[in-house]
Formats: structure tokens, sequence, C-alpha cells
């Protein structure tokens, strides 16, 4: 974990302190404001510094626990940090839009992804196997762009979710109103034009530059991975404990259960469906 001092060069240098003109501000957030000049509000940095580090202990501790984290950012200025962030981790994100429904009704969302999966594995052996027709392949290929783009980053989503991630919470009401309902917890990069009332975890801050978002989400990411390897460690050392006593623990059993590939859970819920 970085030096305070350092971080509280680089959040200011990232202008995570910006936030918006004043009559567009939340009055929520006006714990969270240190003044403002030429009539933008200024984020008090050294808050969003104290709250960033204890996200980063709340997620450190999710994952060291084995528990999902979900990442959500469809805005312009997120939605490449998120991309690259979920699949650095392999966790699930969001980077294009949110579905209604994501948790509230994840059985009807998980039939287009279980559509995503069987027109991927169609064009994956059309080459090997030309049953289809070039105008029938092209069609699964549109159809199967379109649906990466809604649901591709939610393919490895396992319920129940132990934290969601968002940018900006104004535009990712949906998702923030889902977590609540589901008891998830909520931590969120929040603006001074943007209601905290529903999140767990406050980071005020400049949710409209890249290098704002990039910077805050680096560091929860940062988070999540000592989390992930606290967690390989642990199941290491029980399946070590398994061999030599023969018992198997709780977490060890998880872990060494086999599952299904994506594409074999795929196929059996079409057969279902027929």
């Amino acid at each position: 974990m970085r030096d305070l001092k350092e971080l509280f060069g680089e959040l200011v240098k990232a202008g995570v302190h910006f936030g918006h003109q004043k009559s567009r501000w939340c009055p929520k957030m006006k714990q969270y404001i240190w003044g403002y000049k030429n009539g933008v509000h200024l984020i008090n940095v050294a808050l969003t510094a104290d709250h960033l580090r204890k996200a980063e202990k709340f997620l450190e501790t999710v994952a060291a626990e084995g528990k999902t984290v979900l990442w959500v950012g469809t805005k312009k200025a997120a939605s490449k940090s998120i991309m690259e962030i979920g699949t650095r981790l392999n966790q699930p994100f969001v980077n294009h839009r949110w579905l209604g429904g994501t948790l509230l009704n994840w059985s009807q969302v998980k039939k287009s992804l279980t559509r995503l999966l069987h027109y991927e594995d169609v064009l994956a052996k059309s080459e090997a196997n030309p049953f289809y027709t070039k105008k029938e392949l092209n069609l699964y290929r549109k159809t199967a762009d379109k649906l990466e783009k809604t649901v591709g980053g939610i393919r490895k989503l396992m319920l129940p979710v132990g934290a969601i991630v968002i940018v900006d919470v104004s535009k990712e009401q949906s998702a923030v109103k889902e977590a609540a309902l589901m008891g998830v917890p909520v931590v969120a990069i929040v603006d001074t034009n943007s209601d905290p009332s529903d999140v767990d975890f406050v980071i005020p801050g400049n949710d409209d530059s890249p290098q704002s978002i990039g910077l805050l989400l680096n560091e929860l990411a940062s988070a999540v991975q000592r989390g992930n390897e606290i967690f390989t460690k642990r199941t290491k050392e029980e399946t070590q404990q398994v061999k030599k006593t023969g018992t198997v623990s709780s977490t060890a059993a998880s872990v060494s259960e086999e599952t299904p590939t994506d594409v074999e859970i795929a196929l059996q819920q079409l057969d279902a469906q027929e």
C-alpha cells in the first residue's frame, strides 16, 4: 500500500479534487467539499484519501474471503479502466450498459449470456464444421458482438456478490438501487453533484476525468489483488493440510469441486429450454 503523503500528491496531480459547478451541487455532499474557485466546488482531498483507504481495506477483506467484486462504470471516461481492471483481476464488469435486473433478476439476464456463449461456440466451430451458411454466420457474429457489449463482462458473475464498485452513482442509479435491495455493499466514486445516500463506502472525487477515475480504480484494484493473493495462499495451505490429514475444509472443498465450462453450461440450458 502506497504512502499516504505520496497518494495525496497523486490525487491532486490527477485532478481528483475538481467537482462540479456550484449551481449543480448536491447538498448531501457538503461535508466533502473544501471550498470553491471560479464557481466550481473543490473536494477535500484529505477526506478522499482517508475514505479511499477505508474502501481499500474493505475490498481486500472481501477478496480475501473469496467473494466476487463487480465493477461498474459505463460512462466514456470510465469504460476503458473498468474493462482493463475486470480483465486483469478476472472479475465481472459492466462498462457498456447496465441491464436492469442484473442482480435482482439474474436468472433472466443469464439467458442472454447463454445465447452469447452458444453463438461463440457456433462461430468457433464453424471453420471445422461448415454447417451454417455465410449469411447465417454473419448474423450470428453481429448478434454475438451486440451481446458481448451488454453481457460479455459478466460471464464470470457468481451470486451472491461480495461488493460492487461504481463510478458515477448518478448515471448508475439502477445498479445502486439493485445493490441496496440485494444487500450488496456499494463502493463508489461520488462527485459533488451526486447523492451518496445509498453508498456504503463514499470516495469523494472527480468522476468525469479519466485520470482521476483511473487512479482511484487502480488503488481499489490493488487492494482486491492483495485480497486474492491472501485467499489463494490460504487455499493452498488448506489443500496441503488435506493431503496430510485427509480432512477437507470448506474452502478447499469449494475450490476443488469440478465446475463445468461456460460452453457446457450454455448447452445444458439450451437443452433444458428445448
